[in-house]
């Protein structure tokens, strides 16, 4: 009868003849019997043989070592590698692609990360790992971890299927997942807290939740003009904030929309008739805008200046300059003021009734080149050089002096244009006419 000798890789089938607590014996029908030792019987910790073999049980097992001689004939078996055969074609069926497997990762290497699935290995591309690029620290934190990944492709190399998996994708759809539900907690209108995240010149990214962010706009930051953002928030800032819109998964915030309107802070601390002061912010042909408030500023129109219509107040001012005004007209709807400079101060003219050929008295105030300034009733007139004497007057001072008081007829008076013209040679001419009058009835009489 002719004995076949096994070699080293064979798979044999016996029948235990004998277990103890560390091996199997197993006849597979060659001279002497093989051995299964305890480790080798199972991948799983057991601490005694019996626990999975009794004698006349049949077993399969792999020849690894195979030597005999006169009095050392040595054939030893192993299961473990017929057990991830099992166990392979187990779950290999479970392989498929687009299914979801948890894996064990193995190890590392240039291109990817090796994962081990049942004895069963999977490759998983660096570019596939996670939503973000990781570095090598936290690639190698991942060694010895189980991943939750997707058979995306089965490849043939060498005559083996090698799988390739994707773990970034379940990463996104998880992600995709949750915003979808913080984003379904969300209401507009309600008030949230989040720490700002990032700064742009348009805005500032507030987180609200894991992953969620939403946006505040520059216009949104304050109800006064903000130029830049970091001139309110810095990164790492808390912010309470309203939730204006939800659009998609875009989420707009508003800090204005909890502060208070200035024009409404505006209209409860003024009223018509206040005397405020105000900064010149700019200066217009018809007049000037005031800001009495931050950002509220209200029109001083030309005609309210002064009384007097010869006062260049626009000429004594810059912006920046201060000036002392009275509230006349408010307009809520349209958000605007006006202000006036000249209702703060007493008009002498408003009340002066002075009529043409009228005979007043005038004091004289000072000269000028064409004539001398004169005082009426608190109002300054006009004396016209040609309106002194008949004859000519070449130099005032030969004529007047400051402080004559003279009677003087009217020649012109404009209360609203301050304007006041007198004559004092008209009054010696009626005085002369007069006395000639007389004179010439005394005559006639005569």
């Amino acid at each position: 009868m002719e004995i076949n000798i096994p070699k080293v890789g064979d798979i044999l089938t016996g029948t235990v003849v004998r277990v103890t607590q560390e091996e199997v014996l197993v006849d597979v029908g060659y001279m002497f019997e093989g051995t299964i030792y305890k480790n080798h019987l199972t991948s799983k910790k057991i601490a005694d043989a019996n626990e999975l073999f009794k004698i006349g049980d049949e077993i399969k097992a792999k020849v690894t070592k195979i030597s005999h001689g006169d009095n050392n004939n040595i054939l030893l078996l192993s299961r473990l590698d017929l057990e991830k055969i099992a166990i392979r074609d187990k779950y290999k069926d479970e392989l498929l692609i687009n299914s979801n497997v948890l894996a064990k990762v193995k190890r590392l290497n240039p291109g990817g990360i090796e994962l081990d699935y049942h004895s069963i290995e999977l490759f998983l591309p660096n570019s596939l790992i996670d939503i973000s690029e990781l570095n090598a620290e936290q690639k190698q934190a991942l060694v010895g971890q189980d991943l939750l990944v997707k058979i995306i492709e089965i490849r043939k190399e060498r005559g083996k299927d090698k799988f390739i998996v994707n773990r970034k994708q379940l990463l996104f759809d998880d992600l995709k997942a949750q915003e979808k539900t913080e984003l379904k907690a969300l209401v507009v209108g309600e008030v949230v807290k989040g720490i700002v995240s990032n700064i742009t010149d348009f805005g500032a990214f507030v987180k609200l939740s894991d992953h969620l962010e939403g946006l505040i706009h520059i216009s949104e930051l304050s109800q006064y003009h903000i130029k830049h953002v970091t001139d309110v928030l810095s990164i790492g800032d808390e912010v309470t904030a309203k939730l204006i819109k939800i659009s998609g998964k875009r989420v707009s915030l508003s800090m204005k929309a909890l502060q208070e309107n200035p024009w409404n802070v505006f209209l409860e601390k003024y009223k018509v008739g206040d005397k405020v002061t105000g900064t010149v912010v700019k200066k217009m042909q018809f007049g000037m805008l005031l800001e009495i408030e931050r950002e509220i500023s209200g029109l001083l129109n030309r005609f309210d200046y002064s009384w007097d219509p010869q006062d260049n107040l626009a000429g004594k001012v810059e912006v920046g300059s201060l000036i002392e005004v009275e509230i006349t007209s408010i307009n809520p709807a349209k958000q605007q003021f006006t202000l006036s400079k000249k209702h703060l101060q007493y008009n002498p003219w408003a009340d002066l009734k002075l009529k043409v050929g009228e005979l007043v008295s005038a004091t004289v105030k000072s000269f000028v080149e064409k004539g001398a300034i004169v005082e009426i009733a608190e109002v300054e007139g006009f004396l016209p050089i040609g309106e002194i004497q008949d004859d000519r007057v070449n130099r005032m001072e030969d004529v007047l002096k400051i402080g004559d008081v003279l009677t003087v007829e009217v020649l012109s008076f404009f209360a609203k244009e301050w304007k006041l013209v007198v004559s004092l040679k008209r009054v010696q001419e009626k005085k002369n006419r007069k006395e000639y009058e007389t004179q010439l009835k005394e005559n006639v009489s005569s």
